[in-house]
């Protein structure tokens, strides 16, 4: 199963913020190779921007490291951009994460994000939680 992580998920894991137990989980079945986790190029650099102005810039490019350690980028480019635009999200970074997501033929996005949660787009995202639920309890798995 191929999961694009939206950004959000992966500062919840990082930051160990309220209720990031099932992020924290999602990415270590990418750890254990139970599930294939991407990440757009784009959520790099917002990783970086984030943690650096939250934690300082050691702890950012640490969090950088580890990501692109466990997750395999996606590239966006200037075609995913053009394509996005076309897209009936209204929220234009979402929906530029959702082209690159089919351009991969992943089956999910997780994300946190409520609007990105019923959006209409060409991959269907879950929570954290839906999607632990789907690929069940680490002892099953």
């Amino acid at each position: 199963m191929k999961v694009v992580f939206d950004t959000n998920v992966i500062l919840d894991a990082a930051m160990g913020r309220p209720g990031s137990e099932d992020s924290q989980e999602l990415i270590m079945a990418v750890v254990n190779e139970e599930i294939a986790g991407l990440v757009t190029a784009n959520t790099i650099t917002d990783i970086h921007y984030i943690v650096k102005k939250r934690c300082g810039d050691a702890t950012a490019r640490e969090v950088v490291q580890n990501t692109l350690y466990i997750f395999d980028v996606i590239p966006v480019d200037g075609e995913a951009c053009s394509i996005a635009l076309d897209e009936p999200m209204t929220d234009y970074e979402d929906a530029v994460l959702a082209v690159c997501a089919a351009r991969e033929d992943a089956d999910y996005i997780v994300t946190r994000d409520q609007a990105f949660l019923t959006a209409p787009g060409p991959v269907p995202p879950m929570t954290p939680t839906e999607l632990l639920r789907m690929i069940g309890p680490p002892d099953a798995r």
